[in-house]
Order: C-alpha cells, then structure tokens, then sequence
C-alpha cells in the first residue's frame, strides 16, 4: 500500500501528448512548461510535474490507505487516452459510450485540479471556522445562554434534518477532493451529455496549449451581466467549455449546434489558447519553447460592457 503515493493532477498520460516533437532520440520526452506571466520556462518530463503525495488518498482512522478515488481517475485516464489515439486523432465519430468517456474526463479535469481544491477548502474554511467558534463558546456558555442560542437557531431542531455536522464540514475543509470528487463527476458528466460535443481542429503550429488548470467554462456574455452573476454556469445557453486534447485538437462542448470535427483557423487557435493561458493556475504548457504575446493580453472592455452602460445610464440620470 506504499504505492501510488505519487498522483498527478494533471494525467502525465494526457500531457505526453504535449511533448516536444523535436525532442532527442536519446533524451527523456519533456514539455515547455511556462510560468503563468511566461517568464520563466523550462523542461519538465510530463511524470514529474503537476502531481502531490496521496493527494486523492482516502485516509482511515487507523492511517490505512483507500486508493479506490486514485485508481477510479487512472482508469478513466487510460480509456480517454485510447479514445483520444485510436478514434479522435483519426478524427473517427464516437460512439455514446465513447462520448460519456471523453465528457467524465472533461468534468474529472474540471473538478481534480489542485486549484480546484483550494477553491473547495476556501468556500468551506469559513462554516468550519463558525461551527469550531460555536462549540468553544458552548463549552464556557451558561445553560440560559445556550437555551437562548437555541432559540434564535430553528433549523437545527427541524425534523430530518440534513445538516451536516462539526466533524462532517472539517472532512469538507480537510479532504474536499475525497469527499467531493466522485459526487462532481457524477453529476457533471451526464450534464454534459445533453450538450454538442465538438472536436476544434488546426495543423498550426505551436498549436493548442494546456495548463495545470486545462478545463476552461467561458461565457462570452458574461461581460454584459453584473459582474455578481457573471460565473460561468451551465444554464448560460452561450457558455463555451474547452479542454485541450492536444495541440493538434481541442473538445468544445456548448449549447450550440457545433458538432464533429471542425477545423479552426489560427484566430481561434489564438483566442482559446488565450483563455487557456489566462485560466491557468501557475503555469501552463506548449509542445516548444513558444509564447504569444496574444495569450497575455486582457483585451479592452466592449462598448457594450455591464459596466459601460451602467456609466452611461448615471451620466444620463446626473443630466
């Protein structure tokens, strides 16, 4: 059971794909593995990146080792990596089973990332906190002041109450990829089914790029929604999931009617490769040591823009 300690994030399997084509016969294949401002770079063998001890490792109260999540990711893995060489890189349809495969690895790449992680551990830190506040107060509280605490709290006393616990919001905080995992990919992937599937093609060189965070959920209306309701979701009919393939091929799942294989010309090569670079964690990859100024420039705000119109409509009301 002191194996599989080593757990990549980001499959290796699926990075080799990002491997230098003109790397030496005689030299372990590497990739381009930029710093998320692009200034520093380096070579890295895709084994020995984007991974952390026992990082989806079930711990037991004894310190035993439930590998059960880890091995669940390696298997979807390696179906997705003989999809992606024997019927996508031919450019060959799916199957519906083949489709549910490549959509479990679309929503298993959204929700396993270490940045992921840390966004779970964030939106639970502060009901953790509350709840560890909450019972050293009750360990000093009069019986009057718990009685009256009680009583501004109704939702605790409510019959089948679903509440979760001290001990149950700690695992959430601790362990949110062990805890969550399963139930995200789950409930994401038949979602995804009932959406277009597409597979964006070039010949460009360097191509796609990748990330330590390659899942991107992008709504290119977003900007004219206040920004409290601009987080992608997928009730937005205009929202653009990507997630590299490789640098040849890219998946877009959205509401649309795009389907099949589609080849791209180097625009749209650019402007994915824009919100893959700008969705990255810490550093994202090319298959050479090759950076466009494009993936790192923000853009300007359209004319249209929540904000500008919101300018414009106080201009107007001030007149």
């Amino acid at each position: 059971m002191s194996k599989h300690k080593k757990q990549h994030f980001i499959p290796s399997s699926y990075l080799k794909a990002w491997c230098d084509p003109e790397c030496p016969q005689k030299m372990t294949p590497y990739v381009w593995m930029f710093s998320f401002d692009g200034i520093d770079v380096k070579r890295k063998a895709p084994e020995n990146i984007f991974y952390e001890t026992d990082m989806y490792t079930i711990k037991g109260a004894k310190g035993e080792r439930n590998l059960i999540l880890e091995h669940g990711l390696q298997q979807l893995e390696t179906k997705f990596a003989r999809i992606r060489r024997t019927k996508l890189r031919k450019r060959i349809e799916l199957t519906i089973e083949e489709q549910t495969f490549v959509c479990a690895f679309v929503s298993a790449a959204q929700s396993r990332t270490k940045a992921n992680r840390e966004h779970w551990k964030k939106n639970w830190e502060r009901p953790f906190k509350m709840m560890e506040d909450m019972m050293e107060w009750a360990k000093t509280a009069t019986p009057e002041e718990k009685r009256r605490a009680a009583s501004i709290s109704p939702l605790s006393s409510r019959k089948n109450d679903k509440s979760l616990d001290c001990s149950q919001v700690k695992e959430l905080y601790e362990n949110p990829l062990q805890k969550m995992l399963p139930v995200m990919i789950s409930n994401l992937t038949p979602r995804l089914m009932k959406l277009s599937l597409a597979i964006l093609c070039t010949n460009s060189i360097p191509g796609f790029i990748t990330s330590d965070s390659p899942c991107v959920w992008y709504d290119p209306e977003a900007y004219k929604r206040p920004p409290f309701y601009r987080a992608p979701a997928l009730m937005d009919t205009t929202l653009e999931i990507t997630l590299p393939v490789s640098p040849k091929q890219t998946i877009l799942i959205s509401h649309s009617d795009c389907s099949g294989y589609i080849d791209v010309h180097n625009g749209v090569v650019d402007e994915l490769n824009r919100r893959t670079r700008f969705h990255a964690d810490e550093y994202f990859i090319v298959n050479r040591n090759l950076k466009n100024d494009f993936w790192f420039d923000p853009g300007e705000e359209p004319d249209d823009s929540w904000e500008k119109i919101q300018k414009e409509t106080d201009t107007e009301h001030q007149i």
